[in-house]
């Protein structure tokens, strides 16, 4: 089932049980209908600061070599498949023209002829680092980006 459509539906729960319980304890209605608001938000609530704190730490594209290119500059070329069926996202820094293919957590350099190049990895505390390994010329991509 959808999300979307459960928690309306669990906060009209929890305002429900939040009236039966007012009702056994002897406390007005509106105080048992609060209380089980509140207790249909908290859920809400948590979601929406792990969501935040999980957004803040994810990291995304890496600054360009040039320096000049930041995430969300980057002009999104596309999907590509093709290495070892996994699925590398292309994109192009549109000041010095560098082609970069990412995925999960790893960002390669493409050569002009389509050699990869280990540019950025995440590091274990979720922060870009330099990937010092060799460049690795058995991996090519499978279309060169000129």
């Amino acid at each position: 089932m959808n999300l979307n459509k459960l928690y309306p539906f669990f906060l009209i729960v929890c305002i429900g049980v939040g009236l039966i319980v007012s009702k056994l304890l002897d406390e007005s209605v509106i105080s048992g209908a609060s209380y089980g608001l509140l207790v249909g938000l908290i859920p809400l609530i948590v979601l929406g600061v792990a969501y935040a704190a999980i957004m803040f730490w994810r990291p995304d594209l890496p600054t360009c070599r040039c320096g000049q290119t930041k995430y969300g500059e980057y002009e999104y070329i596309g999907p590509m498949k093709g290495f070892a069926e996994d699925t590398w996202y292309e994109n192009r820094c549109p000041k010095c023209e560098r082609h970069y293919k990412s995925k999960g957590k790893v960002v390669m350099e493409c050569q002009a002829d389509g050699t990869l190049i280990p540019y950025m990895r995440v590091s274990q505390w979720g922060r870009w680092q330099h990937d010092n390994a060799e460049p690795d010329t058995a991996v090519v991509a499978d279309r060169p980006y000129h």
